[in-house]
């Protein structure tokens, strides 16, 4: 939290989605967003969904999403949906081409590391492994510093990460 802090960024559970070509990749994880994003905002019992399209834009649909009032609503909505069309399938694809699930170590982000150690002592090891990487210090986090990679696949930065016993935590960063 600190480290987010001090990047004036703020840490956000995101369900993200993209297509690449005729392939799609879907993840849910903590990203650290920052305040250029409109997700930089949503907070408490908000949620939000922000789309990118080829015609439209960006465009972002907020609103309550959490709480036991927005939650039974929900539920009761999906009940009664359920209901509806009992005994039939409801076709949910805007079309019929099916795309295909890429594995997710072939998304690509940057990443947020935190690195046990001194700055001085291991930023070399830190760009011989990860690349050129930007140092993220925070006065009040004794005995780490963190680092901020270029992008990569997931796959590359398991393979980088466990490369340098040093990694403390990762977090990935919003595009």
């Amino acid at each position: 939290m600190k480290y987010a802090s001090a990047l004036d960024m703020s840490i956000k559970l995101l369900a993200t989605s993209k297509k690449e070509n005729d392939k799609f990749y879907a993840m849910v994880s903590p990203v650290l967003v920052g305040t250029d994003s409109p997700l930089y905002s949503v907070n408490d019992v908000f949620n939000a969904i922000f789309v990118h399209g080829n015609v439209l834009g960006d465009a972002m649909f907020y609103g309550s999403g959490a709480g036991k009032l927005p939650t039974a609503s929900a539920v009761v909505a999906d009940v009664v949906d359920a209901a509806k069309h009992l005994h039939r399938t409801v076709v949910t694809r805007w079309e019929s081409k099916t795309l295909e699930l890429v594995p997710n170590a072939d998304a690509k982000r940057r990443f947020f590391v935190r690195i046990n150690g001194e700055e001085s002592a291991l930023k070399s090891r830190v760009d011989e492994v990860f690349g050129q990487a930007e140092v993220v210090k925070v006065d009040d986090v004794k005995g780490e510093f963190a680092v901020i990679t270029g992008e990569m696949t997931e796959a590359e930065y398991a393979q980088k990460a466990e490369e340098m016993p040093e990694v403390v935590k990762m977090i990935r960063m919003a595009d």
